[in-house]
């Protein structure tokens, strides 16, 4: 008997089939209650992608760091006004903080254009390969897997493309409120009423792409477990149902809600020696950020995981369940 087929055959599973032959909906959510407890019991799961996401992201900020160090050698922050930035006066940081973004726009976009087509590359590679690493880890990818990196490289690089589209309009979206609101009023700039506006379209943006984005979650998925091709996989991700397409945006949705979560709770974490930074001293006050900047990012990982192991349990329950029905 296969991985899938014991799954299938235990008794949790059993009685949601159960329930979805009886015509009783079957939360996504509880399901992941179950999921969390399983990555947590097998942690070389989480360590995985860890992995894979840190093999990435240290190159990635160190190469961040020295572009960073690069235009402010062309620019300084003397220059710019940056220097003379004071968080006690807001009304003149902010001016300073504007004119400083027209300054660096350009230095910005060249440096961009000049790291993202290989930042996507790699990024690309290294997550299809890792993720492909983590499904077989989970017993979920089919024989003959070792062929579908590629596949499930591409399906990446689209991803990523996405995410860089979003986060285009959204910082589209907030730059012409910001003239709206603030440059082209005739009476005294509304900065309240701007806020407003980037807490709603942040959220709204961000809340819109957790229910569309499982779309592009879900294709590497059906190409590793099921041998589709990319187009294949994203027509078959777009047509899956809507029984399981809700569930899968209900899985993303709620996991993208415990990030938030996980924010706030690290400025919390952040905010609570405030009182002490005076006894503390502000190398320790940085250490203290570093750590839980570190925590932050191991359990946003550790999330992850959970949404995969939660697609693939999803997956494996309404596609095979409806296709044996089917059959």
């Amino acid at each position: 008997m296969t991985a899938d087929e014991r799954s299938i055959a235990s008794p949790a599973n059993q009685h949601e089939l159960k329930g979805i032959l009886a015509g009783k909906p079957v939360r996504a959510t509880q399901s992941m209650i179950g999921q969390m407890s399983r990555v947590w019991r097998s942690p070389s799961l989480t360590g995985l992608e860890i992995a894979w996401r840190w093999l990435f992201g240290l190159p990635f900020v160190l190469l961040i760091n020295q572009q960073q160090q690069k235009m402010f050698q062309t620019l300084t922050p003397q220059a710019s006004g940056l220097s003379k930035f004071d968080f006690q006066d807001p009304w003149t940081a902010a001016t300073l903080l504007n004119h400083a973004i027209h300054l660096y726009h350009p230095l910005f976009m060249a440096a961009f254009w000049h790291i993202a087509p290989a930042a996507v590359l790699l990024w690309a590679i290294v997550s299809g390969t890792g993720r492909t690493l983590l499904f077989v880890r989970m017993q979920a990818a089919a024989p003959g897997w070792q062929r579908r990196i590629p596949s499930v490289i591409l399906l990446q690089a689209i991803w990523a493309v996405s995410l860089l589209l979003a986060w285009a309009a959204w910082f589209n979206l907030l730059a012409w409120i910001a003239q709206d609101q603030i440059e082209r009023t005739s009476v005294e700039p509304s900065v309240v009423s701007y806020l407003i506006w980037v807490i709603f379209l942040s959220l709204g943006i961000y809340a819109g792409w957790a229910a569309i984005s499982w779309v592009l979650r879900l294709a590497p998925i059906l190409v590793l477990r099921e041998g589709l091709s990319p187009l294949r996989a994203l027509i078959s991700s777009f047509t899956a149902g809507r029984e399981l397409a809700s569930k899968l945006a209900e899985v993303n949705l709620v996991l993208c809600i415990v990030r938030i979560m996980l924010i706030v709770l690290g400025m919390v974490f952040c905010a609570a020696p405030l009182p002490f930074s005076d006894e503390l001293g502000p190398d320790q006050m940085h250490t203290l950020y570093e750590v839980v900047g570190v925590l932050y990012l191991i359990g946003s990982d550790y999330f992850h995981v959970v949404r995969q192991q939660s697609y693939v349990a999803l997956v494996r329950r309404y596609r095979d369940f409806t296709a044996s029905r089917l059959g």
